[in-house]
């Protein structure tokens, strides 16, 4: 995992933390953003270079839940995000800009928690042998 790519993704997760958005796009020559109802919000963090978009790419590549076929034009894959629950991931590249988005699964506005079984009771006591009957 590409380590640099890792933290800023983490670090754009964290900034738009408890807002409601839609999506999240990483474009080169621009600072990330995040969309709403209310349209992009950009994120105070340096702008990104066409280098730093490919290897988010490739650091969301490995979380992909299907094998994708390795492309460097462009790429849609879905992956799993604890902060965001299920996400499509588009990446594309055009000569010297490249941009990746991230949208939100229409079912996954929120996570939902996994449900867990209920854990049994421990049993208390132990278990005594039958005592033999007598048969009739």
């Amino acid at each position: 995992m590409e380590p640099f790519a890792a933290r800023l993704l983490k670090l754009v997760l964290d900034k738009c933390q408890g807002a409601s958005f839609s999506e999240l796009r990483f474009i080169s020559d621009m600072a990330p953003a995040f969309v709403d109802k209310d349209g992009p919000h950009f994120i105070d963090v340096a702008y990104l270079s066409t280098t730093l978009v490919h290897e988010l790419h490739q650091t969301c590549l490995m979380l992909a839940d299907d094998p994708v076929a390795d492309s460097e034009a462009s790429a849609t894959y879905t992956f799993f995000l604890r902060r965001l629950g299920r996400v499509q991931c588009k990446y594309q590249r055009r000569g010297n800009v490249a941009s990746l988005i991230l949208v939100r699964d229409s079912d996954a506005a929120e996570t939902i928690g996994a449900i867990r079984p209920k854990k049994r009771p421990s049993l208390r006591a132990k278990a005594k042998p039958e005592s033999k009957r007598k048969r009739d």
